[in-house]
C-alpha cells in the first residue's frame, strides 16, 4: 500500500509539473503572436515547445522574415528559433524591380549626387553604386528589403569619400547643368534625372534624358568645368 500511494504521489507531480510546462510555452506563444501582430510582419503561425519557437508560413518580405525571427529570441523563454517561413513571391522579377526603384527613388535622402542601380534574379536583388554618406548604403538596403517579393538583399553600395574639391565639382556641375536652359525643365521635379556621381575629381553622369543631344551637352558641360579630370557618360536615352 505504501508503495502504490508513493507511485500515485510521484505520477501526479509529474503530470502537474508537465502541465506548467505547456503553460509557459502557451505563454511564450501568445507573446511572441503580440509582437508579430503589424501589418508589415503578420503571416507567420508560431508553435512553442519545450521553450524552442518554431515559425512557420508565409511572410511579406524578406526584411520581415529576418526581423520576425530576431523578435521572437528576443522573448524571455526562448531557448531557440526554428524559421520555417517562406516570403511571399511578387508577380514577376520586372514588377519587383519596378517597386525596387521605387523605394529607392523615394527614400528622401537619396539626392542627384546618389547613384543606385540594381539587378535581379528570381527576386534575388543585387545593389550597386554609390552614395555621399554611409548611412545611405544601410538605409536603402532595408527599404529594399521590404519590397514584397524580393527574396534577398546583396548591399555592395559603396560611400564615396568626403573631399572638399569633389564638393565644389558637385555644386558647379548642379548650378551649370540645371542652370542649363536644355536641362531647366528636369531641376523642377521631384527627382531630377540626371545624377552626378563625383569621386577624386572623376565625373560620372547616370540617369536618363530625352534625347542624344541633350545626353552630348550634359556631358559638355562636365568635360568643361573646372577641377574636373575625366567624365562617364552612362545617361540613358528615352526619359
Amino acid at each position: 500500500m505504501t508503495i502504490g500511494r508513493t507511485c500515485f504521489m510521484t505520477l501526479v507531480l509529474t503530470s502537474g509539473m508537465a502541465a506548467a510546462e505547456t503553460d509557459k510555452d502557451a505563454a511564450i506563444r501568445t507573446a511572441i503572436e503580440e509582437r508579430l501582430d503589424s501589418k508589415d510582419l503578420r503571416g507567420p503561425a508560431v508553435e512553442v515547445k519545450d521553450g524552442v519557437a518554431t515559425l512557420t508560413g508565409r511572410t511579406r518580405s524578406v526584411w520581415a522574415k529576418t526581423r520576425a525571427v530576431e523578435l521572437a529570441m528576443a522573448e524571455d523563454g526562448v531557448v531557440a528559433v526554428e524559421d520555417r517561413t517562406e516570403i511571399a513571391r511578387g508577380e514577376s522579377d520586372q514588377k519587383v524591380a519596378e517597386e525596387v526603384a521605387k523605394a529607392v527613388n523615394r527614400y528622401p535622402y537619396f539626392t542627384i549626387y546618389d547613384d543606385v542601380s540594381l539587378g535581379i534574379d528570381n527576386g534575388a536583388v543585387t545593389l550597386h553604386g554609390r552614395v555621399t554618406m554611409p548611412f545611405k548604403s544601410e538605409e536603402i538596403g532595408t527599404r529594399v528589403s521590404k519590397v514584397l517579393g524580393v527574396q534577398s538583399v546583396d548591399n555592395r553600395i559603396e560611400t564615396l569619400p568626403v573631399n572638399i574639391g569633389d564638393q565644389k565639382i558637385r555644386a558647379a556641375l548642379l548650378y551649370r547643368i540645371y542652370g542649363d536652359s536644355m536641362f531647366r525643365e528636369y531641376a523642377s521635379r521631384v527627382n531630377p534625372p540626371i545624377h552626378i556621381v563625383v569621386e577624386r575629381g572623376r565625373v560620372a553622369l547616370t540617369g536618363a534624358v530625352r534625347s542624344e543631344v541633350e545626353k552630348r551637352k550634359a556631358e559638355h558641360i562636365a568635360r568643361s568645368t573646372f577641377g574636373v579630370f575625366s567624365v562617364e557618360n552612362r545617361l540613358q536615352v528615352g526619359s
